[in-house]
């Protein structure tokens, strides 16, 4: 069983090469664009508006490769809106590499639905990720393009599919520089199967330990994370691929260890 995730998108809510420089202006033009969709016409322009700006504020939705995934969500709203700008030249979002965007997918939602919500920022993240995709969006010339470069990419499988062959995938992060990217990663292909433990290092004991006591002080504090996710077997090398680009070879650093096992049975999932 597999579920259209981009049923949601909607021609009229797309813009190619828009003649845009700033952020601000590319908000308003994405507030523009949504209420051409139906379901948002009630909301209006101006909320919407004030809904994008407010989401910003908190941490900038720019991700890396040139893509952003500005987003939202309101009470009373029963069905999710997607649509996609692409600028003439790449404009500054305060992207997570530092780099300018240029390719803007937004996605609003309704408030109660959260899961599906954080599921469907999942699948447009992994959707882009290949350069190909994204080379293709930025030469598309008319809207219809765009919707077919999509349904290109969108078989993936629900939670509840039988038979589908899961491998649970560890990691542990002691580089804070290195967690959201890597749970990002993880995310996409969790589909909702995945925890985050906050930890501490072993230091935190070993000092305590006379044999030990010289190497760390009672202050020592590190970041230490542990995430684990319960993914489909055919997507573990994806995501180690993306583990490794992020921490530049990982088997050069310390900092990021992770272990793959493969499950013989699951049943159930996570609660983002």
């Amino acid at each position: 069983m597999t579920m259209n995730l981009w049923h949601n998108l909607h021609a009229e809510c797309i813009t190619l090469q828009a003649d845009v420089t700033d952020k601000r202006t590319l908000l308003a033009l994405i507030a523009n664009n949504a209420t051409k969709a139906k379901p948002l016409q009630p909301i209006g322009e101006k909320a919407i508006l004030e809904a994008f700006t407010k989401r910003e504020k908190l941490r900038s939705t720019g991700l890396s490769n040139g893509i952003a995934i500005p987003h939202c969500s309101f009470d009373h709203l029963k069905e999710f809106v997607i649509g996609v700008i692409t600028t003439t030249k790449p404009l500054d979002f305060a992207a997570l590499d530092e780099k300018p965007s240029q390719i803007f997918i937004f996605l609003i939602g309704p408030t109660d639905m959260r899961n599906e919500h954080v599921r469907l920022l999942a699948a447009i993240s992994k959707a882009v990720r290949e350069k190909t995709v994204r080379e293709n969006i930025l030469g598309a010339t008319t809207p219809q393009q765009i919707v077919e470069i999509f349904n290109s990419q969108i078989s993936t499988p629900d939670v509840s599919e039988v038979g589908t062959l899961k491998s649970q995938l560890t990691v542990y992060i002691q580089k804070e520089e290195y967690f959201d990217e890597i749970l990002e990663a993880v995310s996409s292909e969790a589909d909702g199967s995945v925890a985050v433990i906050e930890t501490e290092n072993a230091n935190q004991y070993l000092y305590h330990m006379p044999l030990f006591a010289a190497f760390w002080s009672d202050r020592s504090k590190n970041f230490s994370r542990v995430l684990i996710a319960v993914i489909d077997r055919e997507s573990v090398n994806s995501v180690l691929r993306r583990i490794r680009t992020t921490t530049n070879d990982i088997d050069q650093n310390r900092g990021v260890m992770v272990t793959v096992h493969d499950l013989a049975f699951t049943l159930g999932s996570l609660d983002f």
